[in-house]
């Protein structure tokens, strides 16, 4: 058995790590004690996991986000090449970086994880030309997040029943929320028979990735909270979401930018198959027709959406305009998408088609019994390292 420190983002770590491992797992408490943020001292020292003194013997150390100085055998995962590689300002940081860059070529740094093929790409280009991008790209292995599989069948589709529809996210616009509002909408002047349910803590506006910063923007979208086929749940306990989700016919995340979507395969555990947009990991999960529905936006190289501005450019009335037509064609295509679904002969069997699919990528790919295995293996060989 051996004793492993999980440290860095707990966000990340929940979902890439064993569920039942053999091992150990130890989180030690942060340090500084309380929520102050390391980085706030100094910016470079986000890129360090720093925590109150352990004692005891430890074999092994996993950490998420974060490249760590150790002479322990350690592993990190990471969902975005930026949360390992932040661009130095000075001098004394480029200094800080290239020692933290050099640690994931040294021999106890033994495997460098992506969450997706997406985070990958995003690593990969980042070194290209580095002195180390060989002994980088030689640790680097993708394993894909893990749930427990709650179910062990499809699900059967009730015509007489309204097609009921879950958005969760809590950066309500980014993820698609203003679109899930704006498809009740417009449902509801088609008397089509959609139930839209919203849970969300309305995290929006200005430091939420592609909104736009001023708030009152969204005013009178947040009003159609009240549509009658729209249920609004703000924050309610995982189980809770859970349940709502085994309920619901699909989960609808229509986002502008997200690097994997945990909603969606936690939607799978349950045989729920989803409606989202071509972005980032997204696709590398939901297949158009298989488990779900792509809704597809203009992407770049590195899979973003490519009207995307930053900066002050996200302050001018060029970017609402932009954001704001893009919210109205991402619900239009949802909207186009349901319809054609609603008008099918054979809905219960294709219904049953999707949600069969949905389960079987949970059952394959996201299923925590085999990544659980997994990642007890690796820490095995670490702890004779």
């Amino acid at each position: 058995m051996v004793k492993v420190i999980i440290g860095g983002q707990k966000h990340l770590s929940i979902p890439n790590l064993p569920r039942n491992s053999r091992h150990t797992l130890i989180r030690p408490k942060p340090f500084p004690a309380g929520r102050y943020p390391i980085e706030k001292i100094w910016y470079p020292l986000g890129s360090f996991i720093a925590w109150q003194p352990l004692w005891g013997r430890y074999q092994a150390i996993h950490s998420f986000n974060r490249i760590l100085y150790t002479n322990k055998p350690w592993f990190v995962t990471f969902e975005d090449h930026r949360l390992l590689y932040r661009n130095p300002q000075n001098q004394q940081e480029a200094v800080i970086y290239e020692l933290l860059n050099n640690r994931l070529a040294l021999d106890n740094c033994q495997k460098i994880i992506a969450i997706s093929d997406y985070a990958k790409l995003r690593l990969t280009k980042r070194i290209e030309g580095w002195k180390i991008e060989k002994r980088i790209n030689n640790k680097l292995d993708v394993i894909h997040p893990s749930f427990p599989v709650r179910v062990d069948s499809f699900k059967r589709y009730q015509e007489q029943q309204n097609l009921q529809f879950v958005f969760i996210g809590n950066h309500f616009a980014r993820k698609g929320g203003i679109v899930a509002l704006r498809l009740a909408k417009k449902a509801e002047k088609l008397s089509l028979p959609i139930t839209i349910h919203i849970i969300s803590g309305l995290e929006y506006g200005s430091g939420v990735p592609t909104d736009f910063p001023e708030r009152s923007r969204y005013v009178e979208d947040l009003k159609l909270l009240n549509l009658n086929n729209v249920v609004f749940h703000k924050n309610i306990p995982n189980e809770k979401v859970i349940e709502l989700l085994s309920q619901s016919h699909f989960q609808l995340m229509a986002t502008l930018h997200d690097t994997y979507g945990y909603s969606i395969i936690e939607g799978f555990s349950v045989a729920t198959p989803a409606i989202t947009t071509n972005v980032c990991a997204l696709p590398e999960f939901l297949r158009h027709g298989e488990n779900g529905y792509i809704l597809e936006l203009p992407i770049n190289e590195i899979r973003h959406w490519s009207n995307w501005l930053h900066g002050e450019k996200t302050k001018t009335d060029e970017y609402w305009d932009i954001v704001n037509s893009t919210y109205d064609y991402l619900a239009e295509q949802a909207l186009q998408q349901i319809i054609k679904f609603l008008d099918r002969t054979d809905k219960p069997e294709h219904y049953e088609y999707l949600s069969a699919g949905a389960l079987a990528q949970a059952q394959n790919v996201h299923n925590s019994e085999k990544q659980n295995e997994l990642f007890d293996n690796l820490y095995a060989a670490a702890g004779v390292y």
